[in-house]
């Protein structure tokens, strides 16, 4: 029993020396990124030699600031494979993707976000805007549509869907979307260039 009594006192302190570690760690890696000092703030994570899902998706950030994309990208999957359900990972693993021009890695990663969560707005909505670029009208509309049900005035996706409309030569409908998206932001000059367009 006295053993066991030990033991469990050995991991508690243990455990408890790593959090505090932990702790501060991250308020210098804050404090350094407030500083806009990023390869500081990297360090006093790097140096603390904790290892957590956390720790990983706070790397991915602070190398994309430092702008070494291909640490960054590497840092958020490692924090993928920690929590392989989440969102906010992926959302930062696109960050050095768009930035290095890997289109299709962010389209399967927004991709790979609405499996997770089919309604999320930001994951359609970007969705959207990478179809409509590339002129696949028919999975933008599909995939800003969702956007539209949860959001109805929402004035970027209304303005996106007038675009849409009017590629695929149905203006009377752009037009509604248009006047919406004017609406929302009475000073659109977007909105009236592409009503004056129709």
């Amino acid at each position: 029993m006295k053993y066991v009594i030990i033991l469990a006192l050995a991991l508690y302190c243990f455990s408890s020396k790593a959090q505090q570690a932990s702790e501060s760690a991250f308020a210098k890696s804050y404090s350094f990124e407030y500083e806009t000092q990023y390869g500081k703030a990297i360090s006093a994570l790097t140096e603390a030699h904790l290892e957590s899902y956390q720790i990983d998706l706070r790397l991915g950030w602070l190398y994309y600031l430092s702008k070494d994309y291909i640490k960054s990208e590497q840092y958020y999957r490692k924090a993928i494979a920690w929590e392989p359900a989440s969102i906010e990972a992926r959302f930062g693993l696109v960050l050095p993707l768009s930035t290095l021009g890997n289109w299709n890695n962010v389209l399967s990663v927004y991709l790979e976000i609405i499996k997770l969560d089919p309604n999320n707005s930001i994951a359609n909505y970007r969705l959207a805007s990478i179809y409509y670029a590339r002129k696949d009208y028919a999975n933008a509309a599909q995939y800003v549509a969702k956007v539209l049900k949860l959001y109805p005035f929402d004035y970027d996706s209304n303005l996106l869907t007038g675009k849409i409309l009017m590629a695929q030569a149905k203006n009377a409908d752009a037009k509604k979307y248009f006047i919406k998206a004017l609406e929302y932001n009475t000073q659109s000059e977007e909105a009236k260039a592409a009503i004056k367009k129709l």
